[in-house]
């Protein structure tokens, strides 16, 4: 692929920039390129950080930026929480307060008891780590040396331990010449505290994101943080505003979405329609069976998997997965793929190896080491137990527990001293669920996605059907004072905004927005179905197919 123009730029800059990338403007391809450039640059024992906000994103910047057969040295590619776990808090914290007495386990304030939960109470502060007090630090510390380490405290934690330690800075700046992190929007204020030390230890530093792309507010991120990176004189600003993916009526009609002075693009035709059925979401899969084959005709799609159902929340999916007739595959979050013990980082990993052909069993074995670094001895056994695992994968039906055996196997191989019970526990009630399970396999050519918004993120489709467009549900909204129904609330119209624009934007030929006159509340009852804003404000009517 020959670099554009706008991308050639930002390729051939070696100092700290930040680039704000419209969607289908080539940044994942810019991000591998800069990365490969770096890699050839670095003696074997150095390496890029590279931050990505989710895994399967990580997994993606990874396989791209070593697609050549490029060796990752010393690199670390994953998530912030894990970076600050795995390079920051579990080996330098023990600096600061002692050996532990226990393995490492990563747990959630809920699942505290209610006396317990009364020494995090400052949590619910967002606290900085200008608020630490000493009796705040001696309770993570009391936990630290328990074994035990706070989902919710990682960030301030990771930023106390990286700011105390002196042995920390010096590792990292060892270490690491190069960092990256995707998705900048989607920051919060710890993790965009580190990314700013780590530039100060003369690192070079890449942030790239999208601020109309900011959809994960109500986790307490901000796209602040990237605009005040744009205006930070540290970093070259860079715009990557050119949508290679999308029909050019449908860059108009997402770009008039977010400001209806924008330039328009002439376009021929408008790939953008709007349909109301007549009933609820039951109504709505009765459409999409009956004009299935119209819309793959319409719109040139060879394979069913190139066509996506985005809904907004769960609950929606699960209706149209239960009464959709054509072939699909429903797409669901689990608690295993979120929880940040590294034992569940592997299952999860080995069951993306297991069920998608697109995953390698090296990606697998390297989440947390190196490949060079396991014995001739570990590398006999794992690639006893990966033949072990295409053999049970290959059965009908997979014997789900000699998986489980196998996976805790090659688990006590990759990461012998952070054994979890938990991840155990949760990749039983994975492999118990089929829904669940289902969802680590892609879509097959024959079968339609079926996922929510937040899900579809940084993925792309030949034409997206886009539900939930009602009054109430897409924006948000909620009475206003006194159960004031003339005079809602808007919890919050940008990032809906931002949600919406996301959803269009997954769509490379063609996009369906579809409402319906009844829909399904929380409590599974039918009320009236009313068209989303979005779907008349500013008169955008203009720019659908009549």
């Amino acid at each position: 692929m020959k670099p554009t123009n706008q991308q050639k730029l930002i390729l051939d800059y070696d100092g700290n920039s930040v680039v704000i990338a419209a969607p289908g403007s080539g940044k994942t391809f810019v991000l591998s390129q800069k990365i490969k450039q770096n890699l050839k640059l670095l003696l074997d024992h150095q390496g890029i950080i590279a931050i990505s906000y989710t895994n399967k994103a990580s997994n993606e910047l990874k396989s791209r930026s070593l697609s050549n057969g490029e060796k990752p040295k010393s690199s670390f590619f994953g998530t912030i929480d894990k970076f600050n776990l795995s390079e920051i808090i579990i080996p330098f914290a023990k600096h600061l307060f002692g050996i532990p007495a226990n393995e490492f386990k990563i747990i959630k304030n809920s699942s505290l008891s209610n006396e317990e939960k009364e020494h995090f109470e400052w949590l619910d502060r967002k606290i900085t780590l200008e608020e630490l007090d000493e009796e705040i630090i001696n309770i993570i510390k009391e936990y630290f040396l328990k074994g035990l380490i706070l989902i919710e405290t990682i960030g301030v934690f990771a930023d106390y331990v990286f700011t105390n330690s002196i042995a920390c800075q010096k590792y990292i700046k060892s270490k690491y010449k190069f960092i990256y992190i995707d998705e900048y929007q989607d920051s919060g204020y710890q993790q965009h505290q580190i990314f700013l030390k780590i530039l100060n230890l003369n690192i070079t530093a890449t942030a790239v994101g999208d601020l109309n792309q900011s959809i994960y507010a109500f986790s307490g991120k901000d796209s602040k943080f990237l605009l005040e990176l744009t205006e930070n004189d540290s970093f070259k600003y860079f715009k990557l505003d050119k949508n290679h993916r999308c029909h050019p009526s449908i860059i108009n009609y997402s770009n008039y979405l977010l400001n209806p002075k924008t330039e328009l693009i002439p376009v021929d035709n408008n790939q953008i329609l709007f349909i109301r059925t007549d009933g609820n979401e039951i109504s709505i899969a009765n459409w999409i069976d009956k004009y299935i084959e119209t819309i793959q005709n319409t719109f040139n799609v060879k394979k069913l998997n190139q066509i996506a159902i985005l809904t907004r929340g769960n609950r929606t999916g699960q209706i149209i997965d239960e009464n959709l007739n054509s072939k699909h595959r429903l797409f669901v979050s689990n608690a295993l793929d979120i929880n940040l013990n590294i034992w569940s980082a592997i299952f999860s990993n080995l069951l993306y190896f297991v069920f998608d052909r697109g995953h390698k069993f090296i990606d697998v074995i390297e989440v947390f080491s190196s490949y060079e670094k396991f014995s001739s001895k570990e590398l006999k056994k794992l690639k006893l137990y990966k033949q072990n695992l295409e053999s049970i994968a290959i059965q009908e039906p997979i014997n789900k527990e000699a998986l489980k055996t196998e996976f805790i196997k090659i688990a006590k191989v990759i990461s012998p001293n952070t054994s979890s019970q938990e991840s155990i526990e949760l990749l039983q009630s994975v492999l118990s669920n089929e829904i669940e399970l289902n969802s680590y396999q892609s879509a097959e050519e024959d079968e339609i996605n079926i996922m929510t918004l937040h899900k579809s993120k940084g993925l792309e489709f030949d034409v997206v059907i886009h539900l939930d467009l009602y009054e109430w549900i897409l924006p948000k909204k909620k009475p206003g004072p006194n159960n004031d129904f003339n005079n809602p609330i808007y919890d919050n119209w940008t990032q809906d905004v931002n949600l919406h624009y996301v959803g269009i934007t997954r769509a490379k030929n063609g996009c369906i927005l579809i409402s319906s006159t009844k829909r399904t509340n929380y409590e599974y009852k039918q009320k009236q179905g009313k068209d989303s804003e979005f779907i008349w404000d500013n008169n955008i009517k203009e720019l659908r197919h009549k």
